[in-house]
C-alpha cells in the first residue's frame, strides 16, 4: 500500500517537473542557459581587473 502511494507521489512529482521545464514561460530562460557554452570566454570578468 505504501509503495503504491510513494510511486504515485513520485510520478506526480516527475510529471509536474516535466511540465514546468517545458512550459512556455521557462522557454526563454532555458534557451539562454543553453547558449552559455557557446559564449565568448575571452572577455575579462569584472573582478579580474588588473
Amino acid at each position: 500500500m505504501i509503495s503504491g502511494i510513494l510511486t504515485s507521489i513520485l510520478l506526480l512529482t516527475f510529471i509536474g517537473l516535466w511540465a514546468w521545464a517545458w512550459s512556455r514561460r521557462r522557454r526563454a530562460d532555458f534557451s539562454e542557459a543553453a547558449n552559455i557554452p557557446l559564449e565568448d570566454d575571452s572577455r575579462p570578468f569584472p573582478e579580474d581587473k588588473p
